[in-house]
């Protein structure tokens, strides 16, 4: 209990007062393992509040994909999907420029009906690309933050036939748990780097999609 309680505080104390170190370290097995868990500490009783809400009444791509693609999904969820998103919504937290044209070019990639969250994405890159020019640091926190934002609001792709101007108080909501899941990621990124940041982006989906498929009944 005392090393996961470690682990939550130093998480905690990133979140708080975030930094980027020189060099990165090797994650631990164990603080992995804990990570994990205290995500979905987190994460479980928030859907289990979202659903007692209401907030299933939308339809989610989820369902159709389970039912027609199972293992599609699962491909897409657990390899593409985070070599896609931590390059796109955490590689530029080092504030290289190298770095941020990467996450602006492979964002090109996460095109689709739901334009709003990526205009966001590259005005926020885009902003980076002109302080880091003028020779400013951006606040990291506040990166931290933003694109953490932008990734959960990105997932609103995730969501069929929803009415975003009748509904949009829900959004929020709706994209909480991503938000917090890239708190996560970031303090994975920029303590071990972004390789890991992936890892821990695929084994969580992983542990989400897998029973899902097992046990679906559609």
């Amino acid at each position: 209990m005392k090393n996961i309680k470690q682990t939550y505080t130093n998480l905690i104390t990133f979140i708080t007062d975030p930094y980027l170190k020189d060099s990165f370290e090797k994650i631990r097995g164990s603080e992995f393992l804990y990570l994990l868990l205290i995500t979905f500490a987190v994460i479980i009783p928030y859907a289990y509040v979202l659903h007692l809400a209401g907030l299933d009444q939308f339809d989610h791509k989820m369902d159709f994909l389970l039912k027609e693609h199972k293992w599609l999904i699962a491909i897409i969820a657990i390899f593409v999907a985070p070599l896609l998103e931590e390059p796109v919504y955490r590689l530029h937290l080092d504030f290289k420029i190298s770095s941020i044209w990467w996450s602006l070019g492979l964002s090109i990639l996460l095109i689709s009906e739901v334009w709003i969250p990526l205009a966001l994405l590259w005005v926020y890159l885009f902003y980076l690309l002109y302080k880091v020019n003028q020779g400013e640091r951006p606040n990291l926190k506040y990166s931290i933050f933003i694109s953490s934002a932008l990734f959960g609001l990105v997932h609103l792709m995730n969501f069929t036939d929803f009415d975003y101007f009748r509904y949009f108080y829900w959004v929020p909501f709706m994209v909480g748990a991503q938000f917090l899941i890239g708190l996560v990621l970031s303090y994975i990124r920029l303590n071990h780097g972004i390789k890991w940041a992936i890892i821990f982006h695929g084994a969580y989906n992983a542990t989400l999609i897998i029973p899902a498929i097992y046990f679906y009944e559609g």
